[in-house]
């Protein structure tokens, strides 16, 4: 029960807790203002309804670091949030006491992010954010989330929701002359690249992380198939492996790494011995660095691949001096990175286009490329986008496409909507048509591939 006791000037009260120990607040000018403090403190304890105040004064670095243990979450979720926290966040909270984080601190804070950042950075800080903080509310550490909710009425001027949609996508007719100058460019293999992701709609990890044996290309016509079984990704913190019957750390290399002389790495990280024998069952943590890992959201699917794409994907896989496991290597043989030197050497060249230049020292000449008109500002997963748009246009069943996309409906389409072969080969003849018009259309001819017109 709440009782009070005079220290020097002030009053100080002290409450029983959930768990029968006492806690204190001090600095009450009278002992009525301590007794009510500490009997509203029991009152919500009775209730199941009592935040500890002192549980507020944790700093917010420190809930991150106890949120971050328990936080169950696939390996690329956990490097975004990393880089994330460690980049925005801590720096402006890591400190703070999270019971002193305030809904005109956070205003104040986010008005600070929009003029640094573009949106969609600014909106995924925030999300993180969010979730912290929401998180933290189930712990009862604070007692409700101090970031202003979006559904909430705010006062201030009011911004009209922007209507037009900005993501730049490419025709069949723009992501072929992309194409092409990826071929001036790099080569063959990165003419075939951009329009697999075209005529697919792989997510960029999953082109790096497509590995030969997962093209079924022997097949005729609409036989031929590409199975999306991973994604390439290079992470900072290593992935786990659980342990297969038969497999060796030189097999895991070459599995989870496309590399088997990796298996030194994984020796290092687990503290084995080269050529240890493994126990099936066993977690190993992998190196650091290019990881396969499974596909977002678990989206495992296999494509009816449009018969072009497949003969250039045969064409491709034929060629000598290929990546022993990675269909689509980087320029030196390695498996594929999606950094910054990637789009300022290969991506914005082949969309944007570029002057020539001549051999300068440090650097080789540079060919000239058109620009191709319409997409400027496209990133890579535009490809996806317009992907998506084309088969929206073509009117395929909804179910056939979000599955073909590596998405799953939600509801009672999710659950009675199922795609069928019928559906499978229908998309895949909507794009082959929709290539061979891409060449009429270059052509100013009705294009016909190697003879053939599908229907």
């Amino acid at each position: 029960m709440a009782y009070a006791e005079k220290r020097g000037k002030s009053w100080r009260v002290r409450y029983q807790l959930p768990n029968g120990k006492y806690d204190s607040e001090s600095g009450f000018e009278t002992k009525q203002d301590a007794l009510d403090y500490g009997r509203a403190q029991e009152t919500d304890v009775q209730r199941k309804v009592f935040i500890n105040p002192s549980d507020g004064r944790k700093s917010f670095g420190s809930w991150v670091e106890d949120w971050a243990k328990v936080m169950d979450v696939g390996e690329t979720s956990r490097q975004t949030y990393s880089s994330r926290l460690n980049a925005v966040i801590l720096p402006k909270w890591k400190d703070t006491p999270i019971g002193d984080i305030t809904s005109m601190g956070y205003k104040a804070w986010q008005a600070q992010l929009k003029g640094q950042f573009k949106k969609n950075y600014v909106d995924a800080i925030e999300g993180l954010m969010r979730m912290l903080l929401d998180d933290a509310v189930e712990e009862r550490l604070i007692p409700s989330n101090p970031m202003p909710s979006g559904s909430k009425r705010r006062r201030g001027r009011h911004v009209a929701a922007t209507t037009e949609d900005t993501y730049v996508w490419p025709t069949p007719r723009q992501a072929h002359a992309v194409a092409d100058n990826a071929r001036a460019l790099r080569g063959f293999q990165w003419y075939v690249m951009i329009l697999t992701a075209a005529y697919t709609g792989l997510r960029m990890g999953e082109v790096a992380g497509l590995r030969r044996e997962h093209l079924q290309l022997l097949a005729l016509e609409y036989g031929r198939s590409l199975r999306v079984q991973w994604q390439g990704q290079w992470l900072t913190e290593p992935a786990k492996h659980t342990v297969n019957k038969g497999e060796s750390l030189e097999s895991i290399a070459a599995l989870r790494h496309a590399d088997p002389a990796r298996a030194a790495d994984i020796a290092d990280a687990n503290g084995l011995a080269a050529g240890e024998r493994l126990r099936a069952g066993r977690k190993l943590a992998l190196g650091k660095g290019f990881t396969l890992i499974p596909p977002k959201y678990s989206s495992y699917r296999t494509l009816i691949l449009p018969p072009f794409l497949g003969e250039l994907l045969s064409e491709l896989l034929a060629q000598e001096g290929g990546h022993e496991y990675l269909v689509f290597p980087s320029q030196r043989g390695k498996p594929l990175r999606v950094d910054d030197q990637f789009y300022g050497r290969f991506w914005h060249p082949i969309v944007e286009g570029q002057d020539a230049e001549p051999v300068r020292r440090g650097r080789k000449a540079q060919l000239a490329l058109p620009a191709v008109q319409g997409v400027a500002d496209m990133v890579p997963h535009g490809l996806r986008h317009g992907h998506k748009v084309w088969l929206d246009e073509q009117g395929h069943p909804r179910v056939a496409v979000e599955e073909r996309m590596g998405h799953r409906l939600k509801g009672v389409e999710g659950t009675y909507s199922h795609t069928s072969p019928e559906m499978e080969l229908g998309i895949a003849k909507g794009l082959q048509r929709a290539w061979e018009e891409s060449l009429a259309e270059e052509t100013g001819e009705v294009a016909d591939w190697q003879g053939r017109r599908s229907s």
